[in-house]
């Protein structure tokens, strides 16, 4: 691959310049009529290249798959390739803007689908790199650079003569002999430039510009405050007798922390999220729960220079007054019109229908926990930093089932080639390891990757473990987009990324039941950006699917984890390599339900407070003077437990307000109503591998990309539309 590679707008907006949740954020000026507006005069950060040095974004990568030259990139090249991108970005757009033939599909709808092949290039490699490897340079570039590429966005949306051509192709598009792909990218181009604004008068295009620049440089600012609050705190354990409870390989990972930071006989325990869950669940000591669980919530919300209340505040009020703009009456209305629910109304009604039994059983977990809290003679009150701590005792209890058993029996090497086993049963896929080719991590395991027939589909590329340069969570991104017009056929890069705590030397990596389930859920992400065959970026993978839609593909991949004819394969002990006794996977799924009501409710929590913030209308955003109360009033309204926190504090709250699930979070539960249902079919016919289908799955899901509806791409599969039942059985809830 070359750096001529395929550009879309929105690809450019999927770059993930400020957080790429699976990936997934939003982004995208007033410019003279004839050209975009100019970059600024001196860069706000100095950049130095040696004497003779050549910029990799300057020349054609010959590396083996087209896999950008991570060894050769350094912090310097990024500034110098993203001006001379977007100069190609706006000398392609004024070819667009100033061609004197008729507006045509080709001239205008196709080629802005492919302007500025260079600034994709470097931005997608930009956005995964600091989401991966950060530091202080890359974050201050990604400040600066933001919302520089927002108003070259703007630019495009918000120019009249470009939007005057895209109409007429529009109004034309039944007459044009178009084929279903040509003219759906028509469709959603043209959608694309109302809903960004391009038929606003003047006044309203000036301020929406400035509202996207704004709302771009606070996304970025809100990741990076929120990983700097991340990173800084360390829980320092001198006293052996304080780790009690905890698993050998959890204290082994503390140990290495703890000599990389200079501390040699201690352990520090940090607040990413696998460290985080595993700490509050076994560790006995209950103070030192407390101060990790204190210390996660008050994230970003301390009263320092990292504090993202004002910064989230001040969005909420900018999408509140953009949406208006466009005609909607609040930022929810807005995101749902294109997405599955439609309106904010049937989230939340749709969220509410599954609360009300969720917190049911929450009561009754609360209840049993209490319980076991008696028996062992203490007369406390189970407060949120006990929660994890008695359901994992709650489920030793029930299930005579217990963590330190089973990890053994997930090893991440095996578990991985699980995932691999069960894309090559349902799709035929086959997985290649490489070697000598570039990574950006030396723990960066790359894979190519051949459909059933032999063909290349695309490269693979796994980064698993937590360091402290790169973000939180798990998610799954792309280097490359694919695309297929003409003899130019682009398969795709794509990358899963974990934060699995690095073992002790000689320690295997042994994962924890949901730390399994989440390396299958991003692999189902990554097979949907693999497995894509469409001609346009604009359908490629997850990011052609509405936000409602695109987990449906990954959490599906969920479901194979837990199969007995799955487990046979990759669950082997990782000392004495035996499979996992039958009675122990037995003990897996009937505890599948534990702990659901707690589940259930503290993420639904997160998806009201989600839309609690987007249903504002300009003037009751602006009226939001205190984020922590109106969280706190938000939350109270539902008769949310205050044992259990919502999943997110506002001020941690990343999806939303630094990645693109802005009045979109319940689209996780949303898709489950179609994961659940999809996966029934499978059951129903006493195969979890069905060849018919599999077929059916792989053409009309992992493969239609966003080529169609999704309403029409799940029916196709399915043959009917999803019913709720599977969703609540699953979640042991009806």
């Amino acid at each position: 691959m070359t750096t001529n590679q395929n550009f879309s707008l929105k690809t450019l907006a999927a770059a993930g310049l400020a957080l790429a949740v699976m990936g997934c954020t939003d982004k995208a000026e007033e410019a003279p009529e004839t050209v975009m507006n100019d970059a600024p005069d001196e860069p706000a950060m100095e950049v130095v290249l040696a004497v003779g040095e050549v910029n990799p974004f300057f020349e054609s990568w010959d590396t083996p798959y087209g896999i950008p030259p991570f060894d050769a990139l350094r912090d310097e090249h990024y500034q110098p390739a993203f001006d001379a991108g977007i100069e190609q970005l706006r000398a392609d757009v004024a070819a667009i803007r100033d061609n004197t033939e008729p507006p045509t599909f080709e001239n205008t709808i196709e080629a802005l689908e492919f302007a500025g092949s260079s600034l994709t290039t470097v931005s997608l490699v930009f956005g995964n790199i600091t989401n991966t490897d950060t530091n202080d340079f890359l974050q201050a570039l990604e400040v600066e650079i933001s919302p520089i590429l927002t108003r070259e966005q703007d630019a495009i949306y918000l120019d009249q003569k470009i939007f005057d051509r895209v109409a007429a192709v529009y109004e034309a598009r039944e007459t044009l002999g178009l084929d279903e792909q040509a003219q759906r990218l028509v469709e959603l181009t043209h959608r694309d430039f109302v809903r960004r604004g391009a038929a606003l008068d003047e006044t309203a295009k000036a301020r929406m510009k400035d509202i996207n620049a704004r709302i771009s440089e606070l996304n970025t600012i809100f990741a990076q405050n929120l990983l700097k609050e991340t990173k800084a705190f360390e829980l320092v354990i001198t006293d052996e007798a304080d780790l009690a409870g905890l698993p050998a390989n959890m204290i082994g990972s503390a140990r290495v922390k703890a000599e990389g930071k200079g501390k040699p006989g201690a352990w520090i325990f940090g607040l990413d999220r696998g460290t985080y869950e595993g700490f509050m669940t076994y560790a006995d000591n209950r103070e030192l729960r407390r101060q990790m669980y204190d210390a996660y919530r008050a994230r970003a919300a301390q009263g320092n220079d990292n504090d993202n209340r004002d910064e989230l505040a001040e969005v909420s009020r900018l999408r509140a007054e953009r949406a208006h703009l466009l005609g909607y009456e609040n930022h929810s209305a807005y995101q749902l019109e294109t997405r599955m629910a439609k309106t904010p109304q049937k989230a939340e009604e749709f969220l509410l229908e599954v609360w009300k039994p969720g917190l049911a059983r929450a009561d009754q977990e609360l209840a049993e926990m209490q319980t076991i809290v008696q028996e062992e003679g203490h007369d406390f009150i189970i407060e949120g930093h006990d929660w994890w701590y008695y359901a994992e005792k709650l489920r030793t209890k029930k299930y005579a089932i217990d963590e330190s058993e089973v990890k053994p029996y997930f090893e991440l090497g095996n578990v991985r080639e699980g995932a691999f086993h069960v894309a090559n049963k349902l799709f035929g896929v086959t997985f290649e390891p490489l070697s000598d080719v570039p990574v950006w991590n030396p723990v960066v395991q790359p894979f190519a990757v051949h459909d059933s027939d032999g063909s290349f589909l695309g490269v693979f590329m796994a980064d698993f473990y937590a360091r402290d340069s790169k973000r939180g969570g798990a998610w799954m991104s792309s280097y490359r987009q694919t695309s297929h017009v003409g003899d130019n056929n682009v398969r795709p890069i794509v990358t899963n990324n974990l934060n699995l705590a690095v073992p002790a030397e000689g320690e295997d990596t042994l994962l924890s039941y949901d730390q399994v389930e989440t390396l299958f859920h991003e692999f189902g992400h990554a097979l949907h950006g693999l497995l894509t065959q469409v001609r346009y970026p604009r359908f490629a993978g997850t990011s052609g699917s509405p936000r409602d839609y695109t987990e449906f593909p990954a959490q599906f991949m969920e479901h194979y984890a837990s199969q007995p004819q799955v487990l046979a394969v990759y669950a082997k002990h990782n000392e004495t390599g035996e499979m996992i006794p039958l009675e122990l996977v037995e003990k897996i799924r009937a505890a599948s339900t534990h702990n659901q009501g707690f589940k259930t409710t503290e993420y639904i929590a997160a998806s009201l407070l989600d839309l609690n913030w987007h249903n504002l209308s300009p003037n009751e955003a602006a009226a939001v003077e205190d984020a922590s109360q109106f969280e706190a009033d938000a939350m109270s309204a539902y008769g949310k437990p205050g044992e259990i926190e919502s999943r997110y504090r506002s001020p941690y709250f990343a999806h939303i307000f630094a990645g693109g699930y802005s009045a979109g979070y319940y689209a996780y539960l949303w898709s489950e109503i179609l994961d659940a249902d999809g996966f029934t079919a499978f059951m129903e016919a006493g195969d979890i591998y069905d060849p018919e289908l599999a077929a059916r799955l792989k053409e009309n899901v992992y493969q239609a990309g966003g080529i169609r509806d999704a309403d029409e791409l799940y029916r196709q599969f399915r043959g009917k539309d999803p019913s709720i039942d599977p969703l609540l059985e699953i979640r042991g809830l009806n």
